[in-house]
């Protein structure tokens, strides 16, 4: 099942994808149950009501996908928490800040919630960066609330998969206008607007039977500059998930943001910064794929 939302920015409404190019409203659905809408409220629902919502996907009037904004998918989770340093081979080329050493914990960084955009909107360059970058990963939404979960009993908290884009500003980032490396700035770099491409639909999780075979796979205007899968990752998804819920209550439409490979812009010789005009696809194989231009911001 692939999920959507759709329409204007701020006023997106849940969809679900029940064609390649239709979709039906999950609005009208919803207020069946007498449940506002809100993908977060969709998600939730999902172990109860999923049989009626492949009904109503069969019975429901649906509309062409063309000419419609796709928004993120998740429009307004609780939280957002990116997993730093989370691949072998990222490790490896960020040698010089990690010494290719492993992290013993996953390392835990947030972002904001209003750095989400959809799949086709523009990433918009602040005027206070010039070192833009990008890194390609799998996000994982939460379905199901809970708190020091289990590693085991992790996957039946996840609702679903998107691709997504942690983008950065790596001169923010890395404090390069600080006197000392103490200040980086995590948060700030990773948190302006439209730093969180997603989507273009959230791929429940029945349709993946094994996410370790999942791609991940980057093209900045046609040149592959990424390309690996979630076997490179230091710590699993179960682990991430038991992690996060050791100091974040789990929610549903949380979004959990697991961890990109080598060949980000940063560390390449000469670095491959993104700049106004590019085109960055994101490519998150069986999930999704992103196509975001690059423009330049105020």
């Amino acid at each position: 099942m692939k999920l959507l939302s759709v329409g204007p920015q701020e006023s997106e409404q849940p969809a679900l994808l029940v064609e390649e190019d239709r979709w039906v409203p999950l609005t009208p659905f919803l207020a069946r149950y007498g449940v506002s809408a809100g993908m977060n409220a969709v998600l939730g629902l999902l172990p109860v009501l999923g049989e009626a919502l492949a009904d109503w996907a069969d019975t429901a009037r649906s509309h062409p996908l063309e000419g419609m904004r796709l928004g993120p998918p998740v429009t307004r989770p609780r939280s957002i928490v990116a997993v730093g340093a989370n691949t072998r081979s990222h490790v490896a080329e960020a040698s010089t800040h990690t010494g290719g050493h492993i992290a013993k914990r996953p390392m835990l960084i947030t972002k904001a919630v209003s750095a989400l955009c959809g799949p086709h909107d523009p990433i918009v360059r602040p005027a206070d960066t010039r070192k833009l970058d990008y890194e390609t990963e799998l996000a994982v939404v939460i379905g199901r609330a809970g708190s020091h979960v289990s590693a085991d009993e992790a996957m039946s908290h996840v609702a679903g998969f998107m691709a997504c884009s942690d983008v950065t500003a790596r001169d923010i980032q890395t404090g390069e206008d600080e006197d000392t490396d103490f200040y980086w700035q995590h948060f700030r770099s990773k948190s302006y607007a439209t730093f969180l491409p997603t989507g273009p639909w959230l791929l429940t999780a029945d349709e993946v039977t094994d996410p370790t075979k999942i791609t991940l796979r980057t093209y900045v205007n046609d040149e592959l500059r990424q390309d690996s899968d979630l076997g490179d990752l230091v710590f699993d998804l179960p682990t991430l998930i038991a992690s996060v819920s050791e100091c974040v209550p789990l929610v549903p439409g949380d979004i959990l943001v697991t961890g990109s490979p080598a060949g980000v812009g940063h560390f390449m010789s000469p670095p491959g910064y993104l700049r106004p005009g590019d085109t960055l696809h994101t490519v998150v194989g069986g999930v999704g794929e992103l196509h975001n231009p690059v423009e330049e911001g105020r």
